[in-house]
């Protein structure tokens, strides 16, 4: 499949879009600019600026062709004026945009209790409420979606082992095991016009995504 990948520079996306050259898939690695190429220059991937909070349109033509977007994008500090420009409004325009061109499956990177901000961290609560924004307009969306909610991330290395469902107590996850969920789901049905929880467990992501159903 030729897959666009949003935030392909970031610590998430750039294992996202190493799994997916190492697939076999066509990667489009979205970026806020050309200067951050470089970080993805080892890999078998077509850099490609998709800027969300730029010209709408930008975004339409970096999307155009392909089949899935897997938006890993996050705000680059915490204050609430950044991340509802980036997580809340960005992520919607990008949404849009997916629309526009004809996508038809789009994965996106949320965040665990997003779907309830007010059970979270009232230290991340701001970012709660934007992605909660963002994953009700996927879901409201005319795209085939997917919603993954990972607990607190960490950058240690892949386990290839995890836990999903609907909804988990608090728990970490490796950014790497993140991004094998985020690639996964393209082969699993059962995770369509799904969201859910992922945190370290004890399950191959493959048999852990099956088992959703």
């Amino acid at each position: 499949m030729q897959v666009t990948v949003l935030g392909a520079s970031g610590r998430t996306g750039f294992h996202v879009a190493r799994l997916l050259a190492a697939n076999g898939h066509t990667v489009r690695a979205g970026l806020r600019s050309r200067r951050r190429a470089e970080v993805l220059q080892d890999l078998d991937v077509q850099p490609v600026v998709a800027d969300v909070t730029a010209d709408p349109e930008d975004l339409v033509e970096a999307f155009r062709g392909s089949e899935v977007v897997i938006s890993a994008i996050g705000a680059p500090d915490p204050e609430p004026a950044s991340v509802n420009l980036v997580d809340r409004d960005g992520a919607a325009t990008a949404i849009r945009a997916a629309e526009k061109a004809g996508v038809a499956r789009y994965v996106q990177l949320s965040a665990q209790f997003a779907d309830s901000p007010d059970q979270g961290d009232r230290l991340v609560r701001s970012i709660l409420l934007a992605k909660q924004i963002s994953d009700i307009t996927l879901q409201k969306s005319a795209l085939t979606w997917t919603i993954v909610r990972p607990g607190t991330l960490t950058d240690g290395p892949a386990t290839g082992r995890v836990k999903v469902a609907g909804h988990l107590e608090p728990g970490r996850i490796t950014r790497q095991d993140v991004a094998a969920v985020l690639v996964g789901v393209l082969q699993e049905p059962l995770t369509e016009n799904q969201g859910f929880d992922v945190v370290s467990g004890e399950f191959p992501v493959g048999s852990a995504l099956a088992a959703l159903g």
